[in-house]
């Protein structure tokens, strides 16, 4: 149980140093001054009386940010916090209240003038009232102490006021649960509210809906996207579909059909090329990278996604499933758009960032380095310049096959309804897709949809989604009929061939060697991510006849081979068998998992 994350807020001058220090001893929790917490830069620019900008603030707020997200025993923290936006940066480290320390003018501008060799000098008093934008009523979580009263009443007044827990905006519609199931009656109503919700709340004519592509055929996205453009279409609004690819290659009338049925006409559909048609709308910086990452990535993010999205439309709703995943911790949300609709830049170095930050420490969580950076990309960039509708979905498979548990909807970025739509969907998420298992796993198998998986980009799933449950020198088997290739787009599929699956120390070294991997930074981190780095045997069985990979191009990537006939007929399962305990012909025993992109299996906890 994470202890309590407490922001100590004002003004420069409101004494938020000492309170915070007390509040930390009474609360029997860490404490962290944020002042030491700026780089040298931004403390030279206060002493000499210049303000910061937000570019100085950003990678400073990140700092603090994870700081709290990794104060598993509770922290305070003083921060000015001044702006809303900043605000809002913190609370993504998790369950986070504040305490807004609120002098008057008088006092504030006595207490700067007794200081002595503070770099906040009185010139900056302006500056920082001018700034300050005061907690608004929908700000729950704060605790207002007004005037100046003694440091035992402030201490007394904040531990009798504050909440038990942060508050946020609830989320537009929230159905599910661990136990609940969205039949097709069920998801039409909801669907039905949708639509007339995004007609009405936007006076809508012209609507994009941007759902995942047939790599998530189980998300219960398809159904979602072509329902909903059945009804805005019938009541007369004009509607375009852009599936999220991401580096996935494009779906071919078969794929679209498998994933979103026949409603939806050809010429509705949009195609998103990840290396043309982008607008830049910002850049992560080098320095808020290296704060968010603890130092362990220190290049510039540059954000480029779909110029599509700046078409003119009335209402944009994004589709898809939150489920564990390897990069990000918790798929979709706002990876539908800034990943999914992404540019090579943003998608190269976003993945590095995941790689380099340890993947087995990143799934399934909700604060992540790379959840930070595409979530803040998306609200400092996007979310006022967007009409934007998140529809999420949560699903889980069971022994009576792949249940709806959960559809969240929410509108905005972080601090609306649609970061309280996300936040649900992970909660249940974490709760229905994650299996803990009690030792971890010496033989286990997955098998690969092969309307799904066609590369090992996408069917490394097994290998991202398991590995945190098998036992060292265990067996991981892949069964793979529909896998032919090993990167969805040619370039990367070259660049696999040629380094292969050989883990971190020599995929650091190729990125010094070979400069066309260097260049892409997200071949690399999956050439990490798929990797068992030595602990575990990884084999792929494929059958060649049929056009799967041959025994020779799976070992030539680092992986072991055996033929998918013969594997199938000794483990004595096909693309039916549920998920569980099973018996080989030889009578070992081994586990099987029906389908990796639903689930994370793990034998240490998620926290």
């Amino acid at each position: 149980m994470t202890g309590p994350l407490l922001v100590v807020m004002g003004v420069a001058a409101s004494g938020k140093s000492t309170v915070g220090e007390a509040l930390a001893s009474a609360l029997g929790v860490g404490f962290l001054d944020a002042d030491d917490a700026h780089p040298q830069a931004n403390v030279d620019k206060m002493a000499a009386g210049t303000p910061l900008t937000d570019e100085d603030r950003w990678p400073w707020l990140a700092r603090l940010t994870r700081e709290m997200a990794d104060a598993d025993a509770g922290l305070v923290i003083t921060c000015s916090a001044l702006k809303r936006r900043y605000r809002d940066q913190l609370r993504w480290a998790g369950d986070v209240r504040f305490v807004f320390l609120d002098p008057s003018r008088d006092e504030i501008e006595r207490r700067i003038n007794e200081r002595e060799d503070h770099f906040m000098g009185p010139a900056m008093v302006e500056s920082q009232f001018a700034a300050l934008e005061r907690p608004a009523v929908d700000e729950h979580d704060i605790v207002h102490i007004d005037g100046a009263p003694t440091l035992e009443v402030i201490v007394a007044e904040v531990l009798a006021g504050l909440p038990e827990s942060a508050s946020r905006p609830s989320a537009m519609l929230r159905i599910g649960g661990p136990n609940h199931v969205i039949d097709g009656t069920e998801l039409a109503t909801h669907i039905g509210w949708l639509a007339d919700t995004v007609i009405a709340g936007a006076s809508s004519q012209r609507v994009l809906l941007v759902p995942p592509d047939h790599t998530r055929l189980y998300s219960g996205a398809g159904a979602i996207t072509a329902q909903l453009f059945e009804l805005l279409v019938a009541d007369g609004h004009r509607v375009q579909v852009l599936p999220a690819l991401g580096t996935h290659t494009p779906m071919d009338a078969e794929q679209r059909a498998l994933m979103f049925g026949t409603a939806i006409p050809d010429e509705a559909y949009l195609l998103h090329d990840w290396r043309t048609g982008l607008v830049d709308i910002g850049e992560i910086s080098a320095a808020e990278v290296a704060a968010v990452s603890g130092g362990r990535f220190d290049q510039p993010i540059p954000i480029q996604v779909s110029e599509h999205l700046f078409d003119g439309y009335d209402a944009i709703v994004s589709i898809g499933q939150v489920v564990p995943h390897e990069v990000i911790g918790l798929a979709n949300y706002t990876k539908n758009i800034v990943i999914g609709l992404g540019g090579a830049p943003t998608i190269h170095r976003s993945h590095q960032l995941g790689a380099l930050c340890d993947m087995e420490t990143i799934m399934g969580r909700v604060t992540t380095p790379v959840r930070q950076v595409i979530d803040t990309a998306f609200d400092r960039f996007l979310a006022d310049r967007l009409p934007i509708f998140f529809a999420l979905t949560v699903m889980e498979e069971t022994a009576a096959g792949i249940q709806h548990r959960g559809l969240t909807v929410g509108s905005g970025g972080g601090a609306s309804t649609a970061g309280a739509a996300f936040l649900d969907a992970a909660e249940l998420a974490q709760a229905v897709n994650t299996t803990r298992v009690d030792e971890p796993w010496s033989r286990v198998s997955c098998w690969l949809d092969p309307d799904e998986f066609h590369s090992t980009w996408l069917g490394n799933k097994s290998v991202y989604r398991t590995r945190m449950a098998i036992a060292d020198d265990g067996e991981l088997i892949v069964l793979a009929p529909g896998v032919s290739r090993f990167g969805e787009d040619d370039h990367i599929d070259e660049l696999i061939r040629r380094h292969g699956y050989r883990g971190t120390p020599a995929t650091r070294a190729a990125l010094v060697s070979d400069p066309e991997l260097a260049a892409s930074l997200s071949a690399a981190a999956h050439l990490i991510h798929g990797s068992s780095e030595g602990r575990f045997r990884i084999v792929y069985c494929t059958d060649p006849d049929a056009g799967g990979l041959t025994q020779a191009e799976v070992e030539s990537v680092g992986f072991e081979w055996r033929s998918l006939r013969r594997e199938l007929a000794d483990l004595g399962v096909d693309g039916t068998t549920p998920t569980g305990p099973r018996i080989d012909a030889s009578g070992d025993r081994f586990e099987h998992i029906a389908n990796p992109a639903l689930g994370l299996w793990t034998s240490s906890p998620i926290e």
